[in-house]
């Protein structure tokens, strides 16, 4: 059907009209102007790229990097011979075996009202920022972070920072936390163990916020995708099994991570039940529901053989001995040992380079992968993911010596740092 304008003038042209008015949504222009795309994802596709053009990118991994075990791809395969429609809250089995998960962990939830399926992780917290952020509401959390903010955004609401600090091993402190908090504020947002930092949350770290959340009348969004992978001595808590916490707190978990199911995209959501009625409504409007065959082999997952989870922590705890005993934190990339999650998260600021600079250089001239620190919110920072084999992350820290040694042989020495 063709358009027709009237009085246009004869050197008119719709299209260049087009260009100067955006065609996207206000919040979506406001994310996405200045962020492009998440960094991520943009990570991956240069690295594809690189390799195509033969470049020697080295393959360390961010989270569980082998297959599901057999009963789980076979449940998958069966799943996949059915049509089956899995209800938008999932399969009432796969709740159940949820809620049986939580209740050995000291969560209390009923898989009729209280648990509902995701697909992801992300999609879990995008479903509930949506749900309960109103524009301009605040969101308050730890700094470095993971890039919640992003998501924060998008639902029209503003990310608000309370620093930790490399020198205390990125300790949380709910004072500085209250400090942030304004007549906005409407939700803290936690994840522990913490993405990047690898710091893993104490009971009174638990405790403190919610304590902060009670008095303040705050929701508490606790991000928990990397529960599986908490190195000895430390051991993950869940801030929901806090009888304080519990009526006010959204429990996120993921697959990808706790179960090694990274190609299935699944995640869940333990929740109150009036919130997790309405965070259902928003489900049934963005994707109606899961895929059933995900589902299944989630299923299968939690309620097969749990032997082969016990490689997850272990398998990742080596790979960060590995790392650290190869690669030393002194001058130019200093760090603190993560107590759970994937990834060491350098300082790199003695090198004078910021770290989206460093990431940048390190992966085009040493094909070594990392993110910049500037999606944490911390570009003094890299963050290195350490999963892999032993000779490949030996490498890796080879290499980022090499680098670090050739820049710093450039840079003065501080005068902090003389004889």
């Amino acid at each position: 059907m063709r358009t027709y304008y009237l009085d246009a003038p004869p050197d008119f042209n719709i299209e260049v009209i087009r260009s100067m008015t955006p065609r996207t949504a206000d919040r979506v222009s406001k994310i996405v102007a200045p962020l492009q795309r998440a960094e991520v994802c943009e990570l991956v596709d240069t690295i594809d790229a690189l390799r195509s053009q033969g470049k020697d990118i080295l393959n360390l991994f961010g989270s569980p990097y082998w297959s599901a075990p057999a009963h789980v791809l076979e449940a998958a395969e069966r799943a996949a011979r059915e049509n089956q429609v899995a209800p938008s809250r999932g399969f009432p089995e796969l709740r159940q075996a949820m809620a049986d998960k939580l209740a050995g962990e000291g969560i209390s939830a009923d898989p009729r009202t209280e648990i509902l399926v995701t697909n992801g992780a992300m999609h879990a917290l995008s479903l509930v920022f949506t749900t309960l952020l109103d524009p301009g509401s605040e969101v308050l959390m730890y700094r470095p972070s993971f890039f919640f903010f992003g998501l924060v955004e998008l639902a029209g609401a503003v990310p608000v920072y309370a620093d930790t600090r490399q020198e205390n091993g990125w300790r949380w402190d709910a004072k500085a936390l209250e400090a942030s908090i304004s007549a906005k504020t409407k939700m803290i947002v936690l994840n522990t163990p913490t993405n990047p930092t690898g710091y893993v949350a104490t009971e009174d770290d638990l405790r403190g916020v919610a304590d902060v959340a009670r008095r303040h009348d705050l929701v508490i969004v606790s991000d928990e995708s990397y529960d599986n992978m908490v190195y000895e001595p430390s051991r993950h808590i869940r801030i929901a099994s806090l009888p304080e916490a519990k009526d006010r707190t959204i429990t996120i978990c993921s697959f990808t991570k706790t179960f090694a199911m990274q190609p299935w995209r699944m995640g869940f959501v333990a929740a109150p039940a009036d919130l997790t009625e309405y965070i259902q409504k928003v489900l049934e409007w963005s994707v109606l529901r899961c895929s059933h065959v995900a589902q299944r082999a989630a299923q299968a997952a939690i309620e097969g053989p749990q032997e082969w989870l016990l490689q997850i922590a272990s398998r990742f705890q080596r790979s960060r001995d590995v790392m650290i005993q190869a690669l030393d934190s002194g001058r130019g990339t200093r760090y603190v040992v993560p107590q759970g999650g994937p990834f060491l998260f350098l300082n790199v600021a003695e090198l004078g380079l910021s770290g989206t600079e460093f990431s940048d250089w390190l992966l085009r001239e040493f094909g070594v992968p990392t993110d910049p620190g500037s999606f944490f919110i911390s570009d003094a920072h890299v963050r290195l993911p350490f999963g892999g084999s032993d000779d490949v992350v030996r490498e890796a820290a080879r290499r980022i010596r090499t680098a670090r040694d050739n820049r710093l042989s450039t840079q003065p020495v501080p005068a902090t740092q003389r004889g």
